[in-house]
């Protein structure tokens, strides 16, 4: 295997995805090696280690001898997609890594729509952005693309739709709402939605290493606070709930020298309907059905 690893790096592949490492006899020894020797050929490198686990105590052994492996899993699956199972996963997962570099994903290798239900697929977006760490995707997780859901695609790994016309890909024309090109003229697309969070976690170092701080909330709600030294702070709350709901955020878990403020500006929302830039009362705030927001603060 690290012969392997040294062929395909020589060649010029970005990285390499191995999945069900927990089948292995000794993973955690296997990985550290691999994960040296990709990190000694190059930083722009990246091993990524994939396993169908989702017990975070299995997932811990995994990750015990390399503290900044990225591993994907099925983990934050077993969330229910409710807001307070989600809340407990994530914090229970910070608490027992110990300040140790995460990854995030669904799945160790799937497309994100298809192991979360349609109706969340932007609010997990938003989520897996602002999360302390690294998010994980799968090419095609930008325009919403699932698994099977187009004649003449591979089912466990469909290709990239970049335009809609039939091409060697698919064995018809495609709707043009399903393609990057489609998706890239309109403001309220997925696609939109994935470059504007990617290009906010890329130059806010609030997000990319800020501290992570739970705030008490509404049912079926997931709100939290990431802080990076004096930069601005953001403000994350995702409502999983089918109802629209009041978000009653609660500063008691933040530190002492840390406070919510009577206002924030929105930054965007998972869905169409609220503009951006404007001074959001956060003793009033309310969300919609499957929406989450972004905000920030001084």
């Amino acid at each position: 295997m690290r012969d392997a690893l040294q062929f395909w790096l020589q060649a010029g592949v970005d990285g390499v995805q191995i999945r069900d490492v927990e089948s292995l006899v000794g993973a955690p020894s296997y990985l550290a090696e691999w994960h040296n020797v990709t990190k000694n050929f190059s930083e722009d490198r990246l091993l990524i280690a994939g396993t169908e686990l989702s017990s975070l105590e299995e997932i811990l052994r995994l990750l015990a001898v390399s503290r900044d492996l990225l591993l994907t899993s099925s983990y934050l699956s077993a969330s229910g997609f409710t807001g307070k199972e989600t809340e407990e996963l994530v914090t229970q997962y910070l608490n027992a890594t110990d300040n140790r570099w995460c990854s995030w994903s669904l799945s160790q290798a799937g497309l994100l729509a298809s192991v979360v239900p349609a109706h969340l697929l932007r609010l997990y977006h938003l989520l897996l952005f602002t999360l302390p760490g690294t998010p994980v995707f799968s090419s095609g997780d930008e325009i919403g693309l699932k698994a099977a859901a187009l004649p003449g695609q591979p089912a466990k790994a469909p290709v990239m739709l970049w335009g809609g016309s039939s091409s060697a890909n698919t064995s018809g024309p495609v709707s043009s709402n399903l393609t990057v090109q489609g998706q890239s003229g309109d403001p309220n697309s997925l696609l939109s939605l994935f470059r504007r969070l990617s290009d906010l976690r890329g130059k806010e170092r609030a997000l990319l290493h800020g501290d992570f701080h739970v705030l008490s909330s509404g049912p079926d709600l997931f709100s939290y606070v990431r802080q990076w030294d004096q930069n601005k702070h953001f403000l994350v709350v995702l409502n999983f709930g089918d109802v629209p709901q009041a978000a009653r955020l609660g500063a008691s878990g933040l530190p002492a020298s840390l406070s919510l403020p009577a206002e924030a500006e929105l930054l965007l929302s998972t869905q169409p309907g609220r503009k951006e830039g404007d001074r959001v009362e956060l003793d009033h705030l309310s969300l919609k059905p499957h929406e989450g927001l972004l905000l920030q603060f001084p």
